[in-house]
């Protein structure tokens, strides 16, 4: 299936952008999708399932991420379906990393950027 360019789906909800880096290094099931997230945002997003398992589907049909070959160990529950990043999906996350870092640039170069108040005029 063709896919158009990835910056055709900028910017990625937060919740996707860190769906995608979960999944950058390792294939996951969905609670563990959800713990990931948990602690890559310091529980800024902690999403019910309901909102994850919606963002997945949306994500499968986007082609961002794909059902797994991984298989549940044998202590884990058997029903486990677990999610990979596909290569489209890694070409839309590192052109939304190139977007954010863009925006910290522009936000360095303001008031608001990096650095401290005092050290910029008012």
């Amino acid at each position: 299936m063709s896919r158009g360019r990835p910056e055709e789906l900028l910017p990625l909800t937060p919740l996707s952008h860190a769906v995608l880096l979960a999944l950058a290094d390792r294939d996951l099931h969905g609670y563990a999708l959800v713990q990931e997230v948990a602690r890559q945002t310091s529980g800024a997003l902690d999403p019910g399932t309901g909102t994850l398992y919606t963002a997945l589907q949306r994500m499968q049909s986007d082609g961002l991420i794909a059902d797994s070959e991984t298989l549940p160990s044998a202590d884990e529950d058997q029903r486990r379906k677990y999610y990979r990043i596909t290569a489209y999906g890694r070409e839309v996350a590192r052109a939304e990393v190139r977007r954010l870092a863009r925006v910290l640039e522009v936000a360095a170069e303001t008031s608001l950027g990096l650095g401290s108040a005092a050290e910029k005029p008012a």
